[in-house]
């Protein structure tokens, strides 16, 4: 059937330990999905959902504090969803899919900590609740298509200090609409572009639903192309995002060069990417002091609606990332074991305006504010968790290629005392199952 022709394809150039990826395979095998093809990629492309017909994925969620001797602490942040294929006339098909709960951080990281209004009531960002990604998606031929939109909103309520507050001083909002296709162009090539817009508010101030100043762009491009020697792909990649919230922006260039390979019961990847990214962010935006007493950034709806009067701080950096991620099947089919990571090189340079010495781009804040312009080297973190530190680590269960349940190991867990109790085993589960 020809609906089924490109789906085939990608999982015979790829193997079936690349055809289904979770969150947390990604993050302990390289942190990134950019050279790899993996069920992931649909947040990316939304027409490879066309490639994962029928079936359920999942996250129990995110570990990273370190609980206390005797204490626990439910994961954050889990979701879950699906994707369900129908085969249409002419051997073609269509797909369709949601999310529940997701937090799209390329878009949630634009929001402040605490929301200052006019009045100087300070609340903390009310946190979305909505959180929804839907997905349309075809299979025409050799080329699939594909929709996407995705949705994270709260009014009216703020999370204060784990508990909730009625207050209509704070909002936040975040809504995305992309499209893409995913091109075959022969047995030994595949091309995937994919573009689309989004709008990123909060504060007290309501701008109008299509106001150009928070109007976000983006575009990101990869093909593969089969070298039969290695008995894998080259894969040049290259991304676009201009990003506009109120009172900030960013811009980030991005293209590079990755390899991956096959081996006995093993898959391996190798990438290099250069970028190019710069920051302004106005005087209404700042470290300060929160409701809690703690560190966090401040967004201040000041009274020209918020914008503040132009940029009065700049964060420019231009450097590289080396990154790389391996698995391999050990004892048994069913028990596979990764490890990759990433390291950041870049050159830096921030100017201010005079009158922001705490400013949310400082490199130095929270603990310290800059009193001066200057320019420097930096690096990714070493070990704090995350997606962006150097090393992860990770296994997984395959359960007759149905249900596939991978695991993001602490790094820390090899060199911890067991006997000293506190700490985290697990940073993240996440899990598939195709049908």
């Amino acid at each position: 059937m020809r609906a089924l022709r490109l789906v085939i394809v990608v999982v015979v150039m790829f193997g079936s330990m690349a055809a289904f990826a979770t969150d947390a395979r990604v993050e302990s095998m390289g942190k990134s999905a950019r050279y790899i093809m993996d069920d992931m990629s649909i947040f990316d492309n939304p027409a490879n959902t066309s490639l994962y017909p029928n079936f359920l994925i999942g996250e129990l969620g995110v570990y990273r504090g370190n609980a206390k001797p005797g204490e626990n602490h439910d994961p954050w942040d889990p979701w879950f969803g699906g994707l369900f294929s129908l085969d249409i006339s002419g051997g073609n098909a269509i797909s369709i899919g949601g999310v529940l709960g997701r937090k799209d951080e390329r878009l949630l990281k634009y929001f402040p900590d605490y929301i200052l209004s006019n009045t100087g009531t300070l609340n903390e960002t009310p946190i979305p609740i909505t959180n929804f990604d839907g997905f349309l998606g075809a299979n025409l031929g050799n080329t699939a298509i594909g929709l996407h939109i995705y949705v994270a909103h709260q009014d009216g309520m703020t999370n204060e200090n784990d508990g909730h507050q009625i207050t209509s001083d704070a909002f936040a909002s975040a809504v995305q609409l992309d499209g893409g296709v995913n091109i075959e162009l022969s047995s030994d090539y595949q091309l995937e572009v994919a573009g689309g817009v989004a709008r990123i508010q909060y504060g007290p101030s309501d701008h109008a639903l299509f106001d150009s100043k928070l109007l976000s762009v983006f575009a990101n491009a990869r093909f593969f192309s089969r070298i039969n020697a290695i008995d894998g792909h080259l894969i040049p990649v290259a991304s676009f995002r201009k990003m506009n919230a109120p009172g900030r922006s960013e811009t980030d260039i991005s293209a590079g060069m990755g390899v991956d390979t096959k081996f006995e019961r093993g898959f391996f990847w190798l990438g290099l990417t250069g970028f190019y990214n710069v920051q302004k962010a106005g005087k209404n935006w700042e470290w300060g002091y929160g409701t809690d007493s703690t560190k966090g950034t401040i967004f201040k709806d000041l009274d020209d609606g918020g914008w503040g009067s132009g940029s009065s701080a700049r964060l420019q950096q231009i450097g590289g990332i080396i990154s790389f991620g391996i698995e391999r099947n050990l004892w048994w089919d069913w028990f596979v074991m990764r490890v990759g990571g990433q390291k950041v090189i870049a050159y830096a340079d921030y100017k201010k305006s005079d009158d922001a010495p705490n400013s949310v781009l400082c490199p130095s804040a929270p603990e310290y504010p800059c009193d001066g312009n200057g320019n420097y080297f930096l690096t990714n973190p070493v070990n704090d968790g995350t997606n962006e530190d150097n090393i992860g680590f990770g296994f997984g269960v395959n359960i007759e290629e149905k249900l596939k349940i991978d695991f993001t190991v602490a790094e820390d867990f090899p060199f911890r005392n067991p006997f000293q109790g506190g700490g985290r085993l697990i940073n993240k589960i996440s899990a598939t199952y195709s049908f």
